[in-house]
């Protein structure tokens, strides 16, 4: 790792003039090196810098075998001095959040005894794993312990111990290092070896939150964010909250009851219709006689669990069952069922006439198909006798 580097030694410097030591042609286009850089490369759980170099987008920053390669399209010859700034808006953005992941990384480990497995800085929020559960309330809690650890302004220290001060540090570390490890602390709060960049305050996160959690590989992921994205997910939802309270003439706060009050009150309502659904079904297939050797239907029903309980009503009357639902410009959904008959040759028949998928068994076969009604009925008429 180099210590004496420009993104090391002020994280908050924007700007930088340099030398062009090394150009090498690449997929992208050009890999230059120089002999000092603000660009941060991909590391450390962090992704690279944007911004312009002699005038360039700079498409990717990444560290192989100790050198920086800064990847533009267009070659920069060597010994060029030029000039390079970085997008400081993006940039400070992944520091807010890098620095908020170690205080929630290391709040669980400290608190309730669970390390990070996994760490992932996306566009739009932060992915962490680690290696056991977590319940709502202790959720609740070190979201509440991790904003009160920003409101304190920790100064977050950045040192590079000896191999005998390392042996007797307790700091967090996803795997083994050697030789020079880098730490960083944020005091009572977190000590990580970690080769990304970070504020200098913990007060210039802002505020930290935790939008989702789910069981992942027998432990869990928080999915978090911080600083303006915070603040933007907190407006976007505020303004949402808004909206939906004015639309059912509620106070924010009775938001929830109220749409419970609505769930009950559409559950009762499809409950209804399902029963009045069936129920002329059920007329339908009464004037059915027994042991009719084929029932074709075209019925438009609300879903097909309904469709499926028609086929099952009449295949207590007819030999073969052919019910269809949908419209001819999309496509009917179908069934076909029967109990003495062979459903998955009949439907082998059906899809070499007309644009026919699914599946099942003997017994049962469902899919769609894209066919005319008239065609269709003339298909049974003529293959059912």
């Amino acid at each position: 790792m180099k210590k004496e580097i420009a993104y090391y030694n002020d994280s908050y410097q924007k700007t930088i003039q340099s030398k062009v030591i090394d150009c090498i042609k690449s997929k992208k286009g050009y890999d230059i090196v120089l002999e000092d850089t603000c660009f941060y490369p991909e590391g450390g759980g962090q992704p690279a810098d944007k911004g312009i170099l002699y005038g360039q987008q700079v498409l990717d920053v990444q560290e192989r075998n100790d050198t920086i390669y800064h990847t533009v399209k267009n070659e920069i010859p060597i010994g060029t001095l030029v000039e390079g700034e970085i997008d400081w808006e993006y940039r400070f953005d992944l520091m807010q959040n890098h620095t908020a992941e170690h205080i929630l990384s290391g709040i669980v480990y400290r608190k309730y005894g669970l390390h990070n497995v996994g760490f992932h800085m996306g566009k739009d929020v932060i992915t962490l794993d680690f290696d056991g559960k977590l319940s709502q309330q202790q959720i609740i809690e070190l979201e509440q312990c991790a904003n009160e650890a920003v409101m304190q302004n920790k100064t977050i220290r950045i040192y590079y111990p000896t191999k005998q001060e390392l042996q007797e540090l307790d700091y967090r570390s996803k795997k083994s290092l050697e030789g020079v490890v880098r730490i960083v602390e944020i005091p009572g709060y977190d000590i990580c070896a970690c080769c990304g960049i970070h504020t200098k305050t913990t007060g210039e996160i802002g505020s930290i939150k935790i939008i989702q959690y789910d069981s992942y590989k027998g432990g869990i992921r928080l999915q978090m964010i911080a600083a303006k994205r915070a603040l933007k997910d907190y407006s976007e939802k505020s303004q949402s909250a808004y909206e939906i309270s004015h639309l059912l003439s509620v106070t924010v706060k009775d938001i929830s009851k109220a749409v419970e009050k609505l769930k009950k009150e559409k559950d009762t309502l499809q409950w209804q219709i399902n029963f009045l659904e069936k129920q002329r079904l059920e007329q339908i297939v009464d004037k059915v006689k027994n042991d009719t050797k084929k029932a074709v239907f075209f019925e438009k029903v609300l879903n097909h669990k309904t469709l499926q309980y028609f086929a099952t009503m009449l295949c207590k009357k007819a030999n073969i069952v052919a019910v269809f639902s949908g419209e001819e410009q999309t496509g009917y959904t179908y069934i076909l069922m029967s109990h003495k008959e062979d459903m998955k040759q009949l439907k082998q028949i059906l899809s070499a006439v007309y644009p026919c998928n699914g599946g099942g068994t003997k017994e049962m076969v469902q899919g769609k198909i894209q066919a005319k009604k008239e065609e269709i009925i003339q298909f049974f008429e003529k293959n059912i006798v």
